[in-house]
């Protein structure tokens, strides 16, 4: 996994400067022989279609696959496709009043990128694609429209299906794909992320590898808003481990919104995953039928916001984040906070109480990070430790976030001088970090060693990753 993680930066930094490359790694030899169908097996569920379940019972920190998608697209490929929207008076959605959404145009990018696979190998098609959802009339029949409205992007889809057309045998195959294809990629894709939990992936070069990926295989992977799996990919590779006991019989199923999201209403969970259905996994509860809440839709700390707040002075920076942190527990009207009128909150969606819990568990983050540059380690151990009490109790079990917060609380101990805490929090976030990814100490440091450099406490007087985490 460490040379996998090294093909990935390089791609990446190559990406940073202009230099496009394929994504195309290889998957590890230790995991070639991840045996999937050993442990999975598809069945129809009760409300979601065919799903995977557990043959017999698997243990937390188990690979269950291994995995490579058919195609990508990157989000640096989000402005190759020029918009250019035709007037059509006569398209109405699904109330009658209006076109349908477009679709995102990354999704674009990515059906004539398969449509430009099927292409040159039919049977990727009939192998592999067409067992997807949907599979039939009736599937296609409950979706809304996939509309296309750039020019460009239109012209380019006939083309290649004109070229699929003429091969043998391809002609009725051809008109299924043109009705399926679209919503296949629709509602089975993964965003596809390197380490993106790390407080420092802002600044790495990783992002530039972020992107949306169709795997085939794994998308029999149902949604739950309790997932007993957890995925996570360097470059194009995608890994998925148990991370609980689960027993033979299970459901299997992953997240397909962010894990931080996850304890939201049912209102707010559908709108993240941008499509209505049921989100409860195989003999779980459903929630009530969605209703629309007052607060803000969306999460409102978001990069740009934060990033507002880490230009600031450290003493202005804090003041904002208390004031903020007010506003979004509800414990202080909303335009007391930085200083906004009415109309600023109505922008940032924030007129009502009730902000996402991410929001409040970011601003922690920003708190603690804050804290420990003006000196006050203790309170930035505090505040450290309620945001991996937030990752612990509110996100699913043995996710990686827990890891890096703990890292963080454990570098903070440190400097603060409290020994006994530093090596809890650090043999906590080993003993998460093997189970998930393996490698003991050795892989540890090597995902967490940007993580380690962030410079926002004092200097050290001894290294505390050699302290903390030995290699022997």
């Amino acid at each position: 996994m460490e040379a996998l993680l090294d093909a990935a930066m390089e791609i990446a930094l190559a990406a940073q400067n202009g230099q496009v490359q394929q994504v195309d790694l290889p998957i590890p030899e230790e995991y070639l022989r991840v045996p999937t169908d050993e442990l999975l097996e598809i069945r129809d569920t009760r409300s979601k279609g065919k799903g995977f379940f557990a043959r017999s019972e698997i243990s937390p920190g188990t690979m269950l696959m291994v995995t490579k998608p058919v195609a990508m697209a990157f989000d640096w490929e989000d402005d190759t496709i020029e918009v250019d929207v035709p007037e059509d008076e006569d398209m109405e959605d699904e109330d009658g009043e209006g076109g349908e959404e477009d679709e995102p145009r990354l999704n674009e990018v990515l059906l004539i990128r398969i449509l430009e696979k099927i292409r040159n190998d039919p049977g990727i098609w009939d192998q592999s694609l067409s067992m997807l959802f949907p599979r039939d009339a009736d599937d296609l029949a409950s979706l809304p429209a996939w509309v296309v409205k750039e020019d460009d992007v239109f012209e380019k889809v006939e083309s290649v299906m004109q070229e699929l057309q003429k091969l043998p045998g391809m002609a009725e195959t051809t008109k299924e794909i043109s009705r399926r294809l679209p919503h296949i990629i629709r509602y089975n894709i993964l965003s596809v992320e390197t380490c993106p939990e790390l407080l420092s992936y802002p600044e790495l070069a990783l992002k530039n590898l972020s992107a949306i990926g169709l795997y085939t295989k794994a998308s029999f992977f149902n949604h739950s808003r309790y997932p007993n799996c957890h995925r996570f990919a360097i470059g194009d590779v995608m890994f998925f481990v148990s991370n609980q006991q689960i027993l033979a019989g299970d459901e299997v199923c992953i997240s397909y919104i962010e894990h931080d999201i996850l304890q939201e209403s049912a209102y707010r969970r559908n709108l993240m995953l941008s499509m209505n259905f049921s989100d409860a996994g195989e003999g779980e509860e459903v929630d009530p039928p969605n209703q629309e809440e007052d607060g803000p839709q969306y999460p409102v700390v978001d990069p740009d916001l934060q990033n507002e707040l880490m230009g600031m002075d450290p003493f202005e920076r804090l003041n904002s984040i208390d004031q903020l942190m007010g506003q979004a527990t509800g414990k202080k009207p909303p335009s007391e906070a930085m200083n906004q009128d009415d109309d600023d909150d109505d922008i940032m969606g924030t007129s009502g109480i009730g902000w996402f819990q991410c929001d409040v568990h970011n601003l922690r983050i920003l708190r603690a990070i804050t804290l420990e540059g003006l000196g006050k380690t203790k309170d930035a151990l505090e505040a450290w430790e309620e945001c991996v009490h937030f990752a612990e109790t509110k996100l699913p079990p043995l996710d990686e976030n827990s890891v890096v917060l703990r890292v963080q609380a454990a570098l903070c101990a440190y400097s603060g001088g409290d020994q006994v805490k530093a090596r809890q929090h650090a043999k906590s976030a080993l003993r998460t970090h093997d189970l998930v990814f393996g490698g003991g100490v050795s892989r540890f440091r090597r995902r967490l060693q940007t993580d380690f450099q962030l410079n926002f406490r004092p200097q050290m007087p001894s290294d505390p990753v050699v302290e903390l985490w030995p290699l022997v």
